[in-house]
């Protein structure tokens, strides 16, 4: 006679190895099935373009680099487009395109700076920073004075604090916060602050208007003039200048610097003309 199991089945024993009281494979079985991940997507390992290839980048883009700043530079925008694959910080995906349509705007930048009436040690304010545009490559040749990034979301000011922990920028330094609490920490007005697309300037000179220093400059980066200041503001200098969309197209948008400030009785009207400095085509 056959002896009958517990489950009614006849000489045909249970496989308790095969699953948990609660029915979950168990053993060989659920070691086949995958284990699910929780980690998120590491970011990819990126290798820095050497200086040769970097400096020919920047000549088909019509960017004129110091030797100096192609290695620091060629850092950057790696850890750039490495960080941008999990946090989406620019658009571009690739080294040549952030140098061609990004970072070339700081060395056209330097060149403006050059050319206005700031002095000697200027303190700037680079507000809205994002991913250390232009701040980061503007320094690498522009060392004048101190240079704050500041940047209210934490993920960019971590980048902009690694990126500056890693290239040892001269006095440069990084605020995580809003631009009005900024503000209070600083021991003086400043001589030179910079915004690209941070505000509108109809919102962003009247908030500026109080924490300037004598004489201190706001350049705006824009694709166009605006039409109008508010009142109480003077142009200063404008240049205007080419971008290719890629280091080998050969047309391209143009871009624009304009540097105002307060004006003073007998100065210019508060939209007045700017002096122009001669456009540069890349």
């Amino acid at each position: 006679m056959q002896k009958r199991s517990s489950h009614g089945s006849p000489g045909v024993r249970p496989d308790r190895r095969s699953s948990d009281r609660h029915g979950r494979p168990r053993g060989r079985e659920a070691a086949a099935r995958p284990a699910r991940s929780t980690r998120t997507a590491a970011a990819p390992v990126l290798v820095p373009p050497a200086p040769e290839a970097l400096a020919g980048c920047a000549r088909q883009a019509g960017l004129t680099i110091p030797e100096q700043a192609l290695q620091p530079l060629g850092i950057y925008l790696t850890e750039l487009i490495r960080w941008n694959s999990v946090m989406n910080l620019v658009g571009a995906h690739d080294w040549r395109e952030a140098l061609a349509n990004l970072a070339g705007d700081s060395f056209h930048l330097a060149a403006f700076l050059a050319d206005l009436p700031l002095p000697e040690a200027p303190l700037h304010w680079d507000l809205g920073s994002g991913a250390g545009l232009p701040g980061i490559p503007l320094r690498m040749v522009w060392e004048r004075g101190d240079y704050w990034l500041v940047e209210a979301r934490e993920k960019r000011a971590l980048f902009l604090s690694r990126m500056l922990c890693s290239l040892r920028l001269p006095r440069t330094h990084v605020h995580r916060g809003r631009v009005e609490h900024f503000f209070g920490t600083q021991p003086r007005g400043a001589d030179c602050v910079i915004s690209r697309a941070f505000m509108p300037p109809e919102a962003l000179l009247p908030l500026l208007a109080p924490h300037l220093a004598p004489q201190g400059l706001v350049i705006l980066l824009c694709n166009r003039q605006p039409a109008a200041l508010p009142p109480g503001w003077e142009r200063v200098r404008h240049r205007a200048y080419s971008v290719r969309s890629s280091a080998a197209s050969a047309a391209g948008e143009t871009r624009c610097f304009l540097a105002v400030r307060l004006h003073e009785a007998g100065a210019l009207s508060p939209s007045g003309p700017s002096t122009d400095i001669p456009s540069s085509e890349v």
